[in-house]
Formats: structure tokens, C-alpha cells, sequence
């Protein structure tokens, strides 16, 4: 009986090892491609917890969010796809600016810049 104990301690053991070794794989943070958006580019993503696709959707919810809410110099104040997003202070010259986006869910986090033609 007690090797049956060790051996499914043992076996226990191994999966749970297994499981929180696959956890920490899926929580490297990523570099995804840059694209563009209307009248600008997003100029670098990066995703901890989610697939690019997903820090995709996230950046054009908070674009999408900014521009309901003034325009192009619009700022997103709500939720975006359950993210709460936090935007760092902007830089622009007269006919763009740039910024750099924060948003988290849990341990899920996309950062992203963007340059947004006015």
C-alpha cells in the first residue's frame, strides 16, 4: 500500500509540475508585428498572457474607444474587451503624436505604442 501512495504522489507530482511549467510558458510576453490604423500605425506590440491576434483586438478596441470619445485626440476613459487601458503621457509635434498604451486584465497585459496623424 505504500508504494501505491509514493507511486501517485509521485505521478501527482509530475502532472502538477507538468501544469504550472505550461502556465509559465503561456506568460512570456511576446513581440507581435506592427500594423496600421486609420490615419496612423500602431508602432510596437507587445502581449504577456494572450496571443498576438488577441493584443491586436485590444489595440484597435482602445483606438476605436479614443476616437468615440473626441476623435483622433480623443481618450479612451472606459474598459476595452475587459481591459482597463492607461495611456502615458502623449508626445506630438503639430501634425501627430504619439503615445504609449497600458492595458491589463489579471495577469493578461498588451502594451502598445501608437502615432496618430491629427
Amino acid at each position: 500500500m505504500n508504494a501505491f501512495r509514493a507511486a501517485l504522489i509521485a505521478v501527482l507530482a509530475a502532472v502538477l509540475l507538468a501544469a504550472a511549467s505550461a502556465g509559465a510558458a503561456s506568460h512570456k510576453t511576446q513581440t507581435c508585428k506592427v500594423f496600421s490604423i486609420p490615419d496612423g500605425y500602431v508602432t510596437s506590440l507587445k502581449v504577456t498572457g494572450v496571443t498576438c491576434a488577441k493584443g491586436k483586438q485590444v489595440a484597435l478596441a482602445y483606438r476605436s474607444c479614443r476616437i468615440h470619445n473626441g476623435g483622433v485626440t480623443g481618450h479612451c476613459k472606459s474598459k476595452v474587451l475587459g481591459f482597463t487601458c492607461k495611456e502615458g503621457q502623449r508626445m506630438s509635434i503639430p501634425t501627430e503624436f504619439d503615445a504609449r498604451v497600458t492595458c491589463t486584465k489579471g495577469s493578461e497585459k498588451v502594451v502598445h505604442t501608437y502615432q496618430q496623424n491629427t
